[in-house]
């Protein structure tokens, strides 16, 4: 087992997440904007405009009245990434559009100066991107830590080389930082069981998970279960560390309600309000199988055969190899027991890492299963299992390397080059398939399946969020007239804003709104190919008197957008 504290382990964790980030933001270059991305980039441009007066006057940013101002604009969800976000931008952004205003309801976005490095969008997402490389460090630690510094590398890379997640992990949302958040409390537990030091940053984590999404909500209860399981089982162990739960009580609502000045005021009822909001969540359309889902329940098996179908198959292969070596290893320890009943207490521990594992792989889509959940995003609700699955991974990764090489009996240079050679291995057909997934993750499907294709001919939701007409933007730019009115379909206007101002769009183009006025009213119109969407193609056929397209884009030929032009 490596030492988790070993400054080279975390030197090379540094450099895992320094190659993360990168890698996230220049893909995110060709990621189109999703809708509620678009919304987020004006929070975000909202929020830190607070943070300005308050450094400025801060009795008047302390009211009631400026606090609202700022803060009122999506208050269903957490300040924390938003406030990133927007502070990224105050800091970093360059602007392409000096006449831009902003468009959200608090009026005209402030002049400041701006190191002007990165373009808007850009510094937006990058506070995604650096939790993003943070969750691929935390995920060699952990599996170093638990198996061999091999077993923690594949672990690191299959969780960030999984299609769906590497789609999320580059957009401006909550998503995938709460994976990492997820992942990072669960990691300072695990250590906490062991050392106390590690209480207090288990409950600061714990805090920002809750401060990231209400998800985290859910993580004292997972944890508390692991905790229970050694309590009750330990015997002659020594009783596990309980440190964190005190640690967790003062952290939480002290984390939540510093980071979010929204609740400073009406506390009850405002709070009240955002459990609401996610108890009684807006449906979504969703196919799968064949059937369109909106309302709850969603079906029951749908989280894990979504998992089943997009996650890369070798690393689905790897990681049952992966809990049954961890299953193995558990009862092997337990036999084990009176062999070390002599060691003193303080090396006596059993921490039951395959055991904490396998309940946060399952955890998180279990949520969706078990309690009918409206269905409002997919795989993205259950991110937080991805790096759990790329551990157990990393550790069958890690049991077939050990046989390999006690078979063939290899040592020395031999053995560094057969290991280097079986690590890229189980990698390669990760990195492989996300790189073919990008930038349409969203519609790709894995070998199980047989890829997008596949995924269409079962009837699986081929995208949402309206983000995939980015790849038509040339076409317009380059044939549509001045001034041309465009029904935009599911793209909404916060998106197409971003467009303008990262010089993606004409700034003359026109949105002519929702559902048949919008088509009406249009001479270009288009359809973001989903199955609840049928009606709209329709429409325009009807209202066109065409039913020839001007421009399909298709990914390894599945349609994702149609766009139609009026006859002139």
């Amino acid at each position: 087992m490596t030492n988790g504290r070993n400054g080279r382990d975390w030197l090379f964790a540094l450099v895992l997440a320094i190659v993360s980030t990168i890698a996230l933001g220049v893909a995110g270059t060709r990621e189109g904007y999703t809708r509620d991305e678009g919304y987020y980039f004006d929070a975000a441009e909202l929020y830190v405009n607070w943070y300005g007066d308050l450094l400025e006057n801060p009795g008047q940013a302390l009211t009631r009245a400026d606090v609202d101002r700022w803060f009122n604009y999506n208050h269903e969800h957490p300040a924390l990434m938003k406030t990133l976000y927007g502070i990224s931008w105050r800091l970093l952004h360059r602007c392409h559009c000096p006449q831009y205003a902003s468009r959200h309801p608090a009026g005209v976005a402030r002049k400041h100066r701006t190191l002007g490095l990165l373009d808007d969008a850009e510094a937006l997402r990058l506070p995604a991107d650096l939790f993003g490389g943070i969750l691929v460090a935390v995920c060699y630690l952990f599996g170093a830590q638990i198996r061999s510094r091999r077993a923690g590398f594949v672990a690191a890379v299959c969780a960030l080389a999984t299609p769906r997640y590497f789609f999320h992990a580059q957009l401006a949302c909550f998503d995938a930082p709460m994976a990492t958040t997820w992942l990072v409390a669960v990691y300072c537990y695990w250590r906490s069981l062991t050392n106390r030091k590690w209480a207090l940053p288990t409950g600061v984590a714990i805090g920002l998970a809750v401060a990231t999404k209400h998800n985290g909500f859910f993580l004292p209860f997972v944890l508390g279960l692991h905790w229970l399981y050694l309590a009750i089982g330990s015997r002659r162990w020594r009783f596990p560390s309980a440190l964190w739960i005190p640690e967790t009580i003062a952290a939480v609502p002290v984390i939540e309600l510093l980071h979010w000045p929204w609740l400073w005021f009406d506390t009850r009822n405002r709070f009240s309000e955002y459990m609401a909001f996610h108890l009684h969540h807006v449906y979504y359309n969703f196919e799968y199988l064949g059937v369109n889902y909106n309302k709850p329940p969603s079906p029951k098996g749908e989280p894990f055969i979504l998992t089943l179908l997009t996650a890369p198959v070798t690393m689905l292969a790897l990681a049952a190899l992966g809990f049954a070596v961890l299953a193995i290893a558990a009862r092997r320890r337990r036999m084990d027991e009176r062999e070390r009943s002599w060691l003193p207490a303080s090396k006596r521990i059993e921490t039951a890492p395959g055991l904490l594992i396998a309940m946060n792989a399952l955890f998180p889509p279990a949520i969706i299963s078990i309690t009918g959940a409206p269905i409002f995003g997919e795989t993205k609700h259950w991110l937080a299992a991805i790096p759990f699955l790329a551990l157990a991974a990393g550790v069958g990764a890690d049991a077939l390397t050990r046989i390999a090489i006690d078979r063939l009996r290899l040592s020395g240079t031999r053995a560094m080059a057969a290991i280097a050679s079986l690590c890229a291995l189980a990698v390669l057909p990760s990195l492989s398939e996300t790189w073919r997934s990008h930038p349409y993750a969203l519609t790709h499907y894995n070998l199980l399946a047989g890829g997008p294709a596949g995924g269409a001919d079962l009837g699986m939701n081929r995208q949402f969020w309206g983000y995939s007409t980015r790849a038509i933007l040339p076409w317009l730019n380059a044939h549509a007239p001045r001034n041309a009115p465009i029904y935009w379909h599911d793209t909404n206007q916060p998106i197409l804003n971003m467009n303008v101002r990262e010089r993606l769009m004409r700034d003359d183009l026109g949105n002519t709104g929702l559902e048949e006025p919008g088509v009406r009213a249009s001479t270009i119109a288009m359809v973001i190919h989903e199955k609840h969407f049928n009606k709209y193609e329709y429409w325009i056929w009807d209202f066109f008197g065409t039913a020839r397209p001007e421009l399909v884009l298709t990914d390894e030929g599945v349609p994702i957008v149609t766009l139609y032009e009026r006859p002139r």
